[in-house]
């Protein structure tokens, strides 16, 4: 399965890497201000401060510089989420499917363009095989963090974890659909659903302990 983009050039040398650094940058902050379509080649080579021969060195057009910034975005989401979960004492099913939630929504709010390419733009099937991998690694830590805390029984089924982390990406996608933020009265509708699916979840643990 492919799950990456293959660069032209592959920065090995710090001054390489800072250039596509600068180039991603500067694709995020115009997509920030005036959207995805506004991120072309040309405006992103003059806002990175770069050439065009540079930015075509290591990028064969926008699409490749997008799919890069997405596969950004998805190392960072999935780096914070490891890093907060390992901090969190969760005393229920409900509680845990409202964290990762809100670590999701505030992680969008804080990177704009990271909504608008996933939740609203276009994806390549590199970026879409990556977040389906990613969604299949998020189900599983959360399985783990489940039975360990003895919130769910051992031989729950390892997709309906998978099952949330789907629903609630649908939700965010809807939340966010013709919006510049994420639309409360959607968030507060799927939160509603997913706790609902949550305490059939903590209902499976009561049925298994009697």
């Amino acid at each position: 399965m492919t799950t990456a983009p293959v660069q032209r050039h592959k920065p090995v040398q710090a001054r390489s890497r800072r250039t596509v650094t600068k180039i991603l940058d500067a694709a995020a902050a115009i997509i920030n201000e005036d959207g995805v379509e506004a991120a072309t080649t040309r405006t992103i080579a003059d806002r990175a401060g770069v050439s065009y021969p540079s930015l075509y060195r290591f990028f064969a057009d926008r699409d490749e510089i997008l799919d890069r910034l997405c596969f950004r975005h998805l190392s960072e989401l999935k780096a914070l989420g490891e890093a907060a979960e390992r901090t969190w004492e969760i005393h229920s099913v409900a509680e845990l499917f409202d964290a990762e939630l809100e670590l999701r929504v505030a992680y969008y709010r804080e990177h704009p363009n990271a909504a608008r390419l996933w939740l609203v733009g276009p994806s390549s099937t590199a970026v879409l095989n990556r977040v389906r991998a990613n969604m299949r690694a998020l189900a599983e830590r959360m399985h783990v963090i489940l039975i360990d805390a003895e919130l769910i029984p051992p031989d729950t089924d390892p997709l309906a974890l998978l099952v949330f982390v789907e629903i609630a990406d649908r939700i965010l996608e809807l939340a966010y659909r013709d919006r510049n933020d994420f639309d409360p009265a959607i968030l507060d509708l799927g939160r509603k659903a997913l706790i609902a699916y949550a305490n059939d979840l903590a209902n499976a643990r009561v049925a298994h302990i009697r």
